[in-house]
């Protein structure tokens, strides 16, 4: 009786044990929303950012933007690059806005950007020139305050000098 029952225990504990067990997985948890990126995201001393406009090919500007802390560096083609001051402050909105105060490392004659133009109002030493809102995380939006003199500008050197729009470059794409 004992080997019965011994017998019974050995095939009673064998056919309890787990073998290749499947488990079924466990749905995934939500991931929390990605928060969207403000523009202060993209103001760095230490990373190139850089956002560019739509050009031609046949264009003779090549107009790329970085947001530095204290400036935006505006480069209007490879031997002409302007620093404009800024202010990078958070509202409901996140702007950076432009001054028209600036450094120049140009070698092109650029007169006309310290002209009227023929236009009424134009920027002055100082004013504040635009406003840089984030779209999504690779375009820009510009507001112009001055909207009839970058219009004279853009038709004058027939080119997008002041773009209304800013694509993020790819990361493989910088100028330092």
């Amino acid at each position: 009786m004992k080997k019965i029952v011994l017998l019974f225990l050995i095939v009673f504990s064998i056919s309890c044990r787990k073998e290749n067990v499947v488990e079924k997985p466990k749905p995934k948890e939500s991931s929390p929303e990605q928060t969207p990126k403000k523009i202060g995201n993209y103001v760095s001393d230490e990373q190139d950012f850089i956002w560019s406009s739509k050009q031609s090919d046949t264009a003779k500007y090549w107009i790329r933007i970085v947001f530095q802390k204290e400036f935006a560096v505006y480069q209007f083609h490879g031997q002409c690059i302007y620093y404009f001051f800024t202010n990078h402050y958070h509202t409901k909105t996140d702007k950076i806005e432009l001054l028209w105060t600036y450094k120049s490392d140009c070698l092109l004659d650029m007169k006309f950007l310290k002209q009227s133009n023929g236009i009424k109002q134009y920027p002055k030493n100082g004013d504040s020139f635009c406003e840089y809102t984030l779209v999504n995380d690779s375009v820009i939006k510009v507001n112009y305050k001055f909207p009839q003199w970058v219009k004279k500008i853009n038709e004058t050197e027939k080119d997008s000098i002041f773009p209304h729009f800013l694509y993020l470059q790819p990361k493989d794409n910088s100028y330092k």
